[in-house]
């Protein structure tokens, strides 16, 4: 969901403000008398003191919780103390409706304007709490003083749009990729351009990260990521965090073994109880291509049909995978693997293409960094694992040399981007590669066996992965079937029927069925913010 590149020279940036509607575009067709200026911080603080952010938690009912900054509970500990970052931190935002107001007032008047109109862009197939919290938030917004227009897109041209900054105001979330505060920290750097959407540029923050990131002392690294999320949230509105996200479902009692992580990739290999079984998602796949992929789902399902040196446990905690074993140096900076003889290439139909070699893992880290790819995961290589040089040392050893000791290495290999490819494969298939299960390679657990988008992704039991006959020994299903349904109270009615094993709830669901066997309401590390486009222009 980033990459690094060179920073952009800051401009003066005019947002579209009129126009739009319940289904306009991206920043509307502006007046020149409507146009707000991102820029005036008191449209920012205005927008920020006007949310309520208890209010709107407690509105969608399915264990969400107010954000207190752009730091999740749960997500990571003081390394001296234990404590919670938000034990350690606080709250660094504020609801105040008459503040939201006077600041109101005071950005019409600094902008010469009369009123001041925001387009609030949404995802409508991200689920109906995302729906509900966009019209909750419009509501507070507009008891400030803003008229607002609700901006309805499906998630994938929602992310376009951001992509491209035609947007005024959006509603996004993040998901933590591992449990540091690093993973969101890096978000709004300036030289971010993936991810900082609304072009977020401090030289204060950027120092406060870098320094955080660079420092070896652990204590301060702490105290300079709690400095820059003050800077961000609380001195600069940067962005305006709304809520954690819950998770009320029902899993049917006959089946276990789901496992989820309040960071990085839910891991759904290993469930029990059924030889098939039937999940709901709210929404589909958006990319096969596990290194150009920059969505949950599609993470989740590439965890399923592909596999890394690594892979996290249930409590997170990470072990060997494709890699049979491997070697640390003295200093905690070189790391050689060992890639299993029995790990092999699949095709849809099971059978062997070749085996996972060393080189396949040294050809995707080089693929995730190429300008070629320009994957928005090309900066795991060097911010996150801290790599700086790797090599096949042979057809079996995978070397990996670090810019210094990193206790996340291990953890952190187990994400989708870092994944082996199979180049000759790729170069073959061209632009088609990973547009259908026909045109991809696995080396996971599972083949993707067939995709209708929009409606189902179905997964089949991989014969040629190594520990293949260890799944088959515990119990674990044969066929998982992924049924996108975005409307809850379809997804429950086909729950209830036995078409499906598990099911998302939200609003009145959660009440009426907090009682039924399987029921679960879990905080996750989904983070729900205003993402504001400071420097945009039509």
């Amino acid at each position: 969901m980033k990459k690094l590149l060179t920073i952009l020279l800051a401009l003066l940036i005019l947002v579209g403000c009129s126009g739009g509607g319940n289904n306009g575009g991206g920043g509307g067709e502006a007046a020149a008398d409507d146009v707000v200026i991102y820029q005036n911080e008191n449209v920012r603080k205005a927008i920020s003191y006007a949310i309520d952010r208890v209010s709107v938690a407690k509105s969608l009912n399915d264990g969400s919780v107010a954000a207190e900054g752009i730091i999740p509970f749960k997500l990571a500990s003081n390394p001296d103390t234990g404590a919670d970052f938000r034990e350690d931190q606080g709250s660094v935002v504020a609801y105040d409706a008459e503040q939201a107001k006077s600041f109101y007032a005071a950005a019409c008047e600094e902008l010469g304007k009369d009123n001041l109109t925001i387009n609030l862009l949404y995802g409508t197939n991200e689920g109906d709490s995302v729906i509900k919290a966009a019209e909750q938030i419009a509501y507070f917004l507009e008891e400030a003083g803003f008229t607002v227009n609700l901006v309805s897109k499906q998630k994938k041209e929602r992310l376009s749009l951001m992509d491209t900054g035609d947007y005024d105001v959006a509603l996004t979330r993040w998901g933590p990729d591992y449990a540091d505060p690093q993973t969101y920290m890096d978000l709004y750097v300036s030289y971010n351009t993936s991810n900082n959407s609304g072009r977020y540029n401090s030289e204060t923050y950027d120092q406060l990260v870098q320094e955080a990131e660079a420092t070896t002392d652990m204590a301060e690294r702490w105290q300079k990521f709690l400095a820059a999320e003050k800077v961000l949230v609380q001195d600069d509105y940067g962005i305006v965090p709304v809520f954690q996200a819950g998770g009320a479902m029902i899993i049917r009692p006959t089946i276990s073994g789901i496992e989820f992580h309040s960071a990085a990739v839910d891991n759904y290999r290993h469930i029990v109880g059924k030889d098939e079984v039937t999940l709901v998602t709210n929404t589909d796949i958006i990319y096969l291509d596990n290194q150009y992929a920059t969505d949950g789902t599609s993470f989740i399902a590439e965890t399923m049909f592909l596999a890394g040196l690594t892979e996290l446990d249930a409590d997170g905690n990470w072990k060997l995978d494709l890699a049979e074993s491997y070697e640390m140096s003295e200093d905690g900076t070189v790391y050689t693997f060992k890639i299993r003889d029995d790990a092999n290439w699949v095709d849809k139909n099971g059978d062997v293409v070749r085996t996972v070699t060393a080189q396949d893992f040294a050809d995707a880290f080089d693929r995730l960094i190429s300008d070629e790819l320009a994957s928005d995961y090309s900066w795991w290589i060097s911010d996150v694992l801290l790599a700086k040089e790797w090599e096949a040392v042979d057809e079996k050893t995978f070397k990996v040399t670090l810019e210094k000791a990193n206790g996340i290495f291990m953890g952190c290999l187990a994400f989708p981007s870092v994944f082996p490819i199979n180049k000759e494969f790729i170069d073959a298939q061209g632009d088609q590669y990973a547009t259908s299960a026909d045109t991809m390679l696995y080396c996971g657990p599972y083949i993707l066996d067939s995709w209708t988008p929009g409606y189902s992704y179905e997964m089949k039991s991989n014969d040629n992965y190594f520990a293949r006959a260890d799944y088959d020994a515990a119990g674990t299903a044969k066929k998982v079937v992924f049924r996108v349904l975005e409307d809850t109270q379809t997804a429950l009615m086909e729950y209830e029927a036995g078409n499906i094993d598990t099911v998302i709830l939200s609003g009145e669901q959660v009440d009426a069925n907090k009682d039924a066997e399987g029921f679960i309401n879990r905080l996750q590390g989904y983070l729900f913010y205003l993402s504001i486009n400071i420097n945009h222009y039509e």
